[in-house]
């Protein structure tokens, strides 16, 4: 029996294909990772080579830093994205249940056996969450502990996860921000511990400032430079989620 006749036999009739735009994420990788390298080996030279006499060179440093970290990460992101789905993937919806597919082979579900559905409530629509897929995400989880991802690389993307709604109105709908609900008041405790450190870091450097310029070491110039905005980003963040938590948690 062909793969075609065992599916149809198993789940019914195909309604519709949904192809995943693999090659898309290969090239993200590509791009993502021209912008890493150069500015990773720049970030790194300039590390090493600082002088602890220009000002605000930690923090020129850092940017360059967290550019290059950032490309990496969507690297990453986009690379374990197609090599998960693998080449020519694809989702199926057929009658009585959803198939995934790819050329390594085909698999598919029954509809009762979708536990959970988690689709953010607000989606990202501007043009580099588009060009990176996340304009569209919906994550499925299954009774045997699989894990489905469709996001905007797929054809038709929002009308394959209607189709997985509408098939699967057991399932629990979740929005992926639930984790935020269970963190609740630790926001405010990892704000705290951001600015802490950042006080911390000042305080050991304005100490220190009146010693001769050799005795202050560049890796603690670069601690500061480097130490401080990451401690501002993360206060900023904690506050943020926390004030968002108040806000739209269930009443």
């Amino acid at each position: 029996m062909s793969g075609e006749a065992e599916m149809t036999e198993r789940f019914g009739a195909r309604i519709g294909r949904h192809r995943v735009d693999t090659r898309a994420r290969w090239q993200n990788t590509a791009w993502a990772l021209v912008v890493a390298v150069p500015t990773g080996w720049l970030g790194l030279w300039a590390l090493l080579s600082a002088d602890d006499g220009r000002p605000g060179g930690g923090r020129a440093i850092g940017v360059v830093i967290g550019l290059s970290l950032g490309a990496l990460y969507v690297a990453v992101t986009q690379a374990w994205r197609a090599v998960r789905g693998g080449s020519e993937e694809y989702f199926e919806v057929r009658e009585h249940g959803l198939v995934h597919g790819s050329r390594r082979g085909a698999t598919g579900w029954e509809w009762s056996r979708v536990v959970s559905i988690t689709m953010p409530g607000s989606p990202r629509i501007h043009g580099l969450a588009r060009r990176l897929g996340n304009d569209y995400r919906c994550r499925l989880a299954l009774d045997d502990g699989t894990r489905l991802h469709i996001d905007g690389h797929t054809a038709g993307a929002s009308g394959l996860g209607r189709a997985v709604v509408e098939h699967c109105p057991r399932a629990r709908r979740l929005q992926g921000d639930e984790w935020q609900e269970r963190a609740g008041g630790w926001f405010l405790a990892g704000a705290v511990v951001f600015l802490a450190v950042g006080v911390s870091l000042v305080a050991y450097f304005v100490s220190h400032a009146d010693e001769d310029a050799q005795n202050v070491s560049a890796g603690v110039t670069m601690a500061v430079g480097l130490g401080l905005p990451v401690c501002a980003i993360g206060v900023i963040t904690c506050v943020v989620l926390y004030v968002r938590y108040r806000m739209y948690r269930p009443r």
